[in-house]
């Protein structure tokens, strides 16, 4: 087995790049190679980066109480969108000191001897109900289907499930776990994904079972070619150039 693979902590961008191609997987983890051209065509693409990566900033000083501190750049857009957050979950109510708010809160479970990692957006705690909460700012507008089949949604539902009631030493069941996508640029409401024990045992196994084909290091020069115009390493593994406008955003989440 690669080294790195002996220590590795396992993540919904980690186990969401293997699915799309075995041969990615090992640029970025492995190799450690880290794409990024500067020029005209992928400025945009890292603008819009940029752009979500402030607005999951400006989402952490709201649920942690401190001021927003928007900058001069776009101001119109995030006090537009941050105006949405707010009216969609004020922080004053009348239960505010029931309610337990966690930005940018990463927890880590053990699942079978591998260490899996999640950071989510938002967690919101009450009444021994957990809502995730996750910020897409990307153009490409998240439906349900696409929401409920995303690695993202397994990973972090599942380990949302398997820690977060023991931290917080509360009875949490399965169908008061609840993930909702939201996309400020397009709607007022979330895009909302339920749960079941079933459906949490099925996440449990497909996890491990993306696990078991990581740690077979002889899968790791498997190209999918299928995959290769989403790719930033498309000009690496075959000499085109990489269509900045079909790159896949939810692999670097913030």
């Amino acid at each position: 087995m690669n080294n790195i693979l002996k220590n590795f902590v396992y993540s919904q961008n980690s186990i969401n790049t293997y699915k799309s191609c075995p041969l990615k997987f090992k640029y970025k983890y492995l190799d450690k190679i880290n794409w990024r051209k500067d020029d005209i065509g992928s400025r945009e693409y890292y603008e819009s980066l940029q752009m979500g990566s402030e607005f999951h900033l400006l989402c952490e000083r709201y649920f942690s109480n401190i001021p927003l501190g928007i900058n001069e750049k776009n101001s119109l857009k995030y006090t537009k969108w941050m105006d949405k957050i707010k009216k969609l979950l004020p922080i004053i109510s009348e239960n505010k000191d029931e309610t337990i708010y966690l930005p940018e809160y990463e927890i880590r479970y053990n699942l079978n001897g591998n260490t899996i990692t999640a950071k989510y957006d938002l967690v919101v705690i009450n009444n021994n109900k957990i809502d995730i909460w996750d910020w897409k700012t990307e153009n490409k507008k998240v439906d349900y289907k696409n929401a409920q089949n995303r690695i993202q949604t397994i990973v972090y539902m599942y380990l949302a499930k398997e820690v977060i009631p023991k931290l917080y030493n509360i009875d949490v069941n399965f169908e008061d776990v609840t993930m909702k996508y939201y996309q400020p640029e397009f709607e007022d409401e979330p895009v909302s994904i339920s749960y079941n024990e079933e459906i949490h045992n099925s996440y449990n196994n497909r996890i491990d079972q993306y696990i078991q084909m990581i740690r077979n290091i002889e899968l790791h020069n498997v190209k999918n070619d299928n995959h290769c115009k989403f790719c930033e390493f498309n000009k690496l593994c075959n000499g085109q150039e990489v269509e900045y406008q079909l790159l896949e955003e939810e692999n670097y989440e913030y």
